[in-house]
């Protein structure tokens, strides 16, 4: 279950004063009713007042709380529509934690991260991009745009200043990835991590599996030795531990290499001779090889019924409030 607008649950928050207002509106309306009527048939007609109060609250309340949910815009089970695809979306997923900036791979892992992004950027004509920057937490900084000169901007920016939650999350970082692309897209959409494969929290293959089954590609690329280097800090010194010993970091490709399994995409890795051609033909033959005319999967919408049976609630509400009982009663 997803629900596309959660803040609108916070409307519910005036439930109970509803249910005040019709309380205060019930008493009343006994005082008026003893008042018109006397001590004569007062037990008859408090009764039947009872119960067009209560149902009639207990409708227009229901309506209220089914209005609100409507609102929030609940999606449970998926469904397959046919889709035209043409052209591409491709959301580079960037890790700037501080072991990016090891030196193992010339002239560092992050610079020749944002070397392979230009590369792609310029083979791929036609096809627009995002960034995301990861680390413990992950961000988008640049929405899906074909605009070349932002692009390189924006990766001219990308560093770990950027981000201060310490550690790597993958999920985190596929989770903003995904959320990236608009959900009614009808392009080939791509993924593509560039990270030294360090993973301190989180359970990428959620994410992963969900990017196979909307039809979302995930291409991997390990940046860094398994040899590894020292890791470095913004002001140019060392990283040291807490037992003062220079914090080293080496590449761990197998997981990245898992991720890209599960999503049916590839992987690479950035130190292999020509890797700066690869990447671009791996994007292009994903996009090549997906039928122009094909189908995904998308959340079923259910505001429908919740704004039905509001509607309805609404209705039995007014009849309470307008009937004339007394023909029954």
């Amino acid at each position: 279950m997803s629900v596309a607008h959660p803040e609108a649950f916070r409307l519910l928050v005036a439930v109970p004063l509803i249910v005040l207002v019709l309380v205060l509106n019930y008493r009343a309306g006994c005082k008026d009713t003893a008042r018109l009527i006397g001590s004569l048939h007062e037990s008859t007609v408090r009764n039947l007042f009872l119960v067009k109060s209560f149902f009639g609250g207990l409708s227009f309340t229901a309506f209220y709380v089914l209005l609100v949910v409507s609102l929030a815009g609940l999606s449970w089970g998926l469904t397959t529509v046919r889709e035209d695809r043409s052209g591409l979306d491709v959301v580079f997923a960037v890790d700037v934690s501080l072991s990016m900036l090891a030196e193992d791979v010339q002239p560092s892992r992050l610079a020749r991260s944002g070397d392979l992004m230009r590369a792609v950027v310029q083979d791929l004509a036609g096809a627009r991009f995002g960034v995301v920057a990861f680390t413990g937490s992950a961000t988008r900084l640049l929405p899906l745009t074909e605009d070349q000169a932002a692009i390189e901007s924006m990766l001219n920016l990308v560093g770990p200043e950027l981000l201060s939650t310490p550690g790597t999350d993958l999920e985190r970082a596929l989770s903003a990835a995904i959320e990236s692309f608009p959900s009614d897209s009808d392009r080939h959409r791509a993924v593509v991590i560039f990270s030294d494969g360090e993973a301190h929290s989180g359970d990428e293959s959620g994410p992963a599996r969900e990017a196979a089954a909307r039809g979302i590609g995930i291409f991997t690329v390990t940046v860094g030795t398994p040899e590894g280097g020292a890791v470095p800090l913004l002001d140019g010194g060392r990283a040291f531990d807490r037992d003062g010993n220079p914090v080293h970091s080496r590449a761990e490709p197998e997981r990245l290499r898992r991720t890209a399994e599960v999503a049916g995409g590839f992987h690479l890795d950035a130190s292999e001779p020509g890797v700066f051609s690869r990447l671009p033909d791996a994007l292009s033959a994903f996009e090549g090889r997906r039928d122009s005319e094909g189908f995904r999967t998308v959340p079923v919408e259910r505001y429908r019924f919740f704004l039905g049976w509001a509607l309805i609630m609404l209705v039995v509400h007014i009849l309470i409030r307008s009937l004339r009982w007394r023909r029954w009663f």
